[in-house]
C-alpha cells in the first residue's frame, strides 16, 4: 500500500509527530511520500528523517482544476491512496482525484469550509468536535473517523540537566514556580487571557514566573499588555516561533492551554509527556485528551478570573495531589502514540480500498 501524503505548506508546527507517524507506518509494511511545498521545514525534516519526498508548489491553490501540473506528480508517485493536510492539499487533491481514480482521504484539523472537502472519498478528523464541527457543516458524518494526532512520548521526558541550565539563562531561582503556554500568537490561542490571569495570580503570589513561547500576529499586543500590567520583569517571551519546545516545557512546572477554540491541542500532550500539570480550557480537542479533576484541571474559555483561581488552586496542591493528576494524563498517553494511531490509520486506509473494490 503506498501512501502519498500531501501537504500544500512548506512550514508546518505538526511536521515532527506526522513524520513520526509515516515512519511507524512504514513499519507496518505500508510505502510513505511526502508531498509538499519547497524549501521549508517541512522538507527539510522529511530529509533528517529519511522520508521519500517530493516538493511541488500550485499556481493556483484557490482553483484545483488550473493546477494542471499535480497530475503528472500523482502518476510519478501511483500512490494507492492520498492523504491530505490542510484545506487546499484537500481540494487539490480531491479534484484531481476523481479524474485519476485515486481516492483521497482528508485529514480535518480544524474548522474549514466544506466546499474544499467535498471530492474527498473519507475523512479523518483529529477530533470529536472536529468531526462534530465538519458535520454540521456538510461533511458526510458518516464518512468522518476520528484519528487523533500521535505523539512520542520518549522525545518529550523530562531531561533533568536541561531543565536546570535552561532556568539559568532565564534567570529562574529553583524556588520560583514556573507556568508555560504555548502556541501560535493568534486569537484562537488566547494568550490575552492567560497574561491577564498571571498578572491576577502575581498579586497573590510573588514567586511565580511565566514563559510565553511562540509568535504571530498578536505578538506586539502580547508585548504591550504585559508591559501594561507591570509584570514584564516576571515574564519570558521567546524571541519568536521555537523549532524545539522541549527545553520550555522541562523548565517549566505546570503547562497552561488557554485557547478558545482547539481542534486537538497537541501541545497539552507534549506537556503530559514532560511531566507538567496542566491548566487548560474546557473546550474543544482537549476533551478528547484530559478530563478535569482527574488528569488536569480545567478552566472556563475566555475567562481569565477563571484560569487565575486555577493557577492559584495548582500552586497550592500537594505532591500526593499532584502525582495523581499527572498518573491520570499519563495514562491516556498509550492512546496517542505512533503506534497506537498507525493501526487506526491502517484500518481506515483497508476500509477505504474496499469500498473501492465493491
Amino acid at each position: 500500500m503506498r501512501i502519498l501524503n500531501y501537504v500544500d505548506s512548506n512550514e508546518l508546527s505538526f511536521r515532527i509527530p506526522w513524520i513520526g507517524l509515516m515512519k511507524e507506518l512504514e513499519r507496518r509494511g505500508t510505502e510513505q511520500v511526502l508531498l509538499c511545498r519547497p524549501g521549508g521545514n517541512m522538507e527539510q525534516a522529511a530529509r533528517v528523517y529519511g522520508v521519500p519526498i517530493r516538493t511541488w508548489a500550485p499556481v493556483f491553490p484557490s482553483a484545483p482544476f488550473l493546477n494542471c501540473g499535480y497530475p503528472s506528480v500523482a502518476r510519478e508517485i501511483a500512490p494507492d491512496i492520498v492523504l491530505t493536510r490542510l484545506s487546499s492539499a484537500a481540494a487539490i487533491a480531491g479534484f484531481w482525484g476523481k479524474r485519476l481514480g485515486i481516492p483521497t482521504v482528508a485529514m480535518l484539523d480544524k474548522e474549514s469550509k466544506a466546499k474544499y472537502f467535498r471530492n474527498a472519498d473519507h475523512y479523518v478528523s483529529c477530533s470529536r468536535w472536529i468531526k462534530d464541527a465538519m458535520a454540521s457543516r456538510g461533511i458526510p458524518e458518516d464518512r468522518i473517523d476520528v484519528v487523533h494526532n500521535s505523539i512520542d512520548p520518549e522525545r518529550y521526558a523530562r531531561d533533568s540537566v536541561v531543565r536546570e541550565e535552561f532556568r539559568k539563562s532565564l534567570g529562574i531561582s529553583s524556588d520560583e514556580k514556573v507556568f508555560v503556554g504555548i502556541g501560535m500568537f493568534n486569537p484562537e490561542k488566547s494568550f490575552d487571557i492567560l497574561v491577564r490571569a498571571f498578572f491576577a495570580a502575581a498579586g497573590r503570589r510573588d514567586d511565580i514566573r511565566l514563559l510565553l513561547v511562540g509568535d504571530g500576529p498578536l505578538r506586539p499586543s502580547y508585548l504591550k499588555l504585559i508591559d501594561k500590567l507591570g509584570v514584564s520583569g516576571r515574564v519570558v517571551v521567546s524571541e519568536g516561533f521555537v523549532d524545539d519546545v522541549r527545553p520550555w516545557l522541562w523548565g517549566a512546572d505546570y503547562y497552561v492551554m488557554p485557547s478558545s477554540k482547539e481542534g486537538f491541542g497537541i501541545a497539552a500532550l507534549e506537556a503530559i509527556a514532560a511531566g507538567l500539570p496542566m491548566i487548560v480550557s474546557n473546550t474543544g480537542g482537549l476533551l478528547d485528551i484530559v478530563a478535569d479533576g482527574e488528569s488536569c484541571i480545567m478552566a472556563e474559555a475566555g475567562n481569565a478570573d477563571s484560569f487565575a483561581k486555577a493557577m492559584l488552586t495548582i500552586l497550592d496542591m500537594d505532591e500526593a495531589s499532584i502525582g495523581r493528576m499527572l498518573s491520570g494524563s499519563m495514562s491516556r498517553l498509550s492512546y496517542f502514540t505512533n503506534e497506537a494511531l498507525a493501526d487506526r490509520m491502517i484500518g481506515v486506509y483497508r476500509s477505504v480500498l474496499d469500498r473501492r473494490l465493491r
